[in-house]
C-alpha cells in the first residue's frame, strides 16, 4: 500500500495535502527558528557523544547508540532540560541518581531497556525515531504529537497501520522539496509550531 493511499485511509487527505502543509510551517520560519531547526539535532548529537565512553553499571562502555537511546528513553512527559539533566545521571552516577530527576518510572525502564539493547530495546516508532535522530541520523522523522499539528493530522490515528511512515515520508518530501535533511523539516516546524502554540 502506497503512503498517499495509506493517507487517505487513515486521515482522508492526500499526501500532497500534507506535505503542502508541512512546508507552510517550514516557509513561515524565521531566521532565528531556520537556525534552531539546523542544529537542534547535531547539538543533541553532541551530547550523546559527551555521555560515550563511561562504564555503565555492568561495567561496560556506553556507546554511541545507547546514550542516545538512553536519552530518547527518557524523553516522554518531561522538559528537555530535565530529561538532559536525567540521561547524565543515569550514565554517570545510575538509574538512581536519574529517578531524583526523572520521576516516570516508565523512562527509567526505557532509558535501561535503551542502555542494554541500544535503539531497538525502545518501544514506539517515535521514541526509536528520535534516538536515531540524537545518534546522528537525518532521515528518520520523529514524529510527535507537535509533527501531527503542523501536518494538521490526529495523532492519536499514528498507531493505525502504516499512518507512521506515511507522515514521516511527507516530512522527508517536503525537506527534499527545500533541500535540507528531514530531521531538519521536523525540527523547525516543531520550533514553528510551539512558538505559535505559546
Amino acid at each position: 500500500m502506497s503512503h498517499d493511499t495509506t493517507m487517505r485511509r487513515v486521515y482522508g487527505v492526500t499526501l500532497e495535502t500534507v506535505v503542502r502543509r508541512i512546508l507552510r510551517s517550514f516557509d513561515s520560519a524565521s531566521p532565528r527558528l531556520l537556525e534552531e531547526g539546523a542544529t537542534w539535532y547535531p547539538e543533541t548529537t553532541a551530547l550523546a557523544l559527551s555521555l560515550t565512553g563511561h562504564e555503565n553499571h555492568y561495567k561496560r562502555l556506553i556507546t554511541l547508540e545507547q546514550a542516545a537511546a538512553i536519552i530518547a528513553g527518557l524523553s516522554p512527559r518531561t522538559t528537555w532540560t530535565r530529561n538532559v539533566q536525567g540521561a547524565i545521571a543515569f550514565v554517570k552516577e545510575g538509574r538512581r541518581e536519574a529517578q531524583r530527576v526523572v520521576f516516570l518510572g516508565a523512562n527509567i525502564e526505557a532509558a535501561e531497556r535503551g542502555m542494554l539493547y541500544g535503539i531497538e530495546g525502545l518501544g514506539g516508532p517515535k521514541t526509536r525515531s528520535f534516538a536515531r535522530n540524537i545518534a546522528g541520523d537525518t532521515e528518520a522523522v520523529t514524529v510527535d504529537v507537535w509533527a501531527c499539528r503542523v501536518a494538521g493530522l490526529d495523532q492519536d490515528r499514528l498507531t493505525r497501520k502504516g499512518a507512521y511512515d506515511a507522515v514521516a515520508h511527507a516530512y522527508r518530501l517536503a525537506a527534499g522539496r527545500r533541500g535540507v535533511h528531514p530531521s531538519t523539516m521536523q525540527a523547525t516546524t516543531w520550533s514553528v509550531e510551539r512558538g505559535s502554540s505559546s
